[in-house]
């Protein structure tokens, strides 16, 4: 979602207001990197992996005072499905559910009363293992046998069963007619991997104890994401403004704070996200379309090379809602509109 920079409020909360946003976001794709390369290879043959996912990202803050706020938040995957051919034959995972939640707080470094055109703020937050890291659907081996309940792929797992530490960083700067801002947010696993079996531990013939432990279970890997980016009101257009941004997200090889071990599929993702952003009195809308400019993969902890799939773009549809808040006064808090 865009910053909402150019809402009523601005990005500042007020003592005792809440912030509600949600977020529906979109994306299709058949196309599978090998580090820099796209694997063209697989199509010839049908044998191109389908993914795609529709995901409602909820959050909701509170103002404890115009400095310090409260946040919880957390992506409901209202539909992700994986598709791919064992022994000839295509077969489609289908997951939904609530993902990982996400409890924190946010501290602006300067204070929001002197600094209306400008400020830093640092995050905190927990991330708690609220989604599903075993979800399974019926699907057979590798050589089509064997049809039973097994863990659906990596990718489209709800939750990732582990504890997650998230440190964050925004920023923003007007410049006359513009804004400038940014964040950096970095997750810390408190966990090298789950419980669940990875998708070639369940494929394989002879059982998941014939993959090498080190590689049977799903990873519970680091990730970060960067944003810059740029907004602007639309001259002679009221409540209307437009932005750009630049974002890259992704997954290291190793974990900081843990071990590494599992089925991970360590790579990046560059985006350049333009979009629409509308305001009302008491809420924010927007539109966006992150386009692919980047994607790779890295080679996994032990060396071996590893694909994933990139949307070429996304569709990104958010909505901003300011409620309550209140000031003192010589007789009792008085709402603020």
């Amino acid at each position: 979602m865009a910053p909402g920079l150019g809402a009523i409020s601005g990005p500042y909360l007020k003592k005792g207001e809440f912030r509600v946003n949600a977020g529906l976001t979109r994306f299709e794709t058949d196309e599978e990197f090998r580090g820099v390369q796209q694997r063209t290879d697989l199509e010839s043959t049908d044998h191109q992996v389908y993914e795609g996912a529709d995901t409602l990202d909820l959050m909701a803050a509170y103002g404890l005072s115009r400095q310090v706020s409260l946040s919880v938040s957390a992506p409901v995957i209202l539909y992700s499905h994986w598709s791919t051919v064992l022994a000839g034959t295509r077969y489609d995972q289908n997951a939904r559910g609530l993902g990982d939640t996400v409890i924190g707080a946010n501290y602006w470094l300067w204070n929001c009363g002197r600094y209306p055109e400008k400020n830093v703020s640092l995050g905190l937050g927990l991330r708690v293992p609220t989604g599903n890291s075993n979800y399974q659907v019926m699907y057979p081996n590798s050589l089509g046998q064997d049809m039973k309940l097994r863990p659906v792929f990596p990718g489209i797992q709800p939750g990732s069963g582990a504890l997650g530490l998230r440190l964050s960083i925004d920023g923003f700067q007007r410049i006359k007619h513009f804004v400038l801002f940014g964040s950096g947010v970095y997750t810390f696993s408190l966990r090298e991997h789950n419980d669940t079996f990875a998708l070639g531990a369940t494929l394989n013939p002879a059982g998941v104890t014939a993959t090498a432990e080190n590689l049977r279970y799903i990873s519970t890997p680091d990730s970060y994401l960067f944003d810059l980016g740029l907004a602007r009101a639309v001259p002679k257009v009221n409540r209307l403004s437009t932005f750009v941004h630049g974002r890259i997200v992704g997954v290291p090889v190793y974990n900081v704070l843990t071990g590494t071990s599992g089925f991970r599929q360590p790579g990046y993702f560059v985006t350049v996200e333009p979009g629409l952003e509308f305001n009302t009195r008491l809420a924010s809308y927007t539109v966006s379309v992150p386009l692919r400019v980047q994607a790779g993969t890295w080679a996994n902890f032990l060396g071996q090379p590893v694909s994933s799939d990139f949307s070429r773009y996304e569709l990104v549809f958010g909505v901003s809602l300011n409620l309550g808040g209140w000031i003192k006064s010589e007789t009792a808090p008085v709402a603020v509109k």
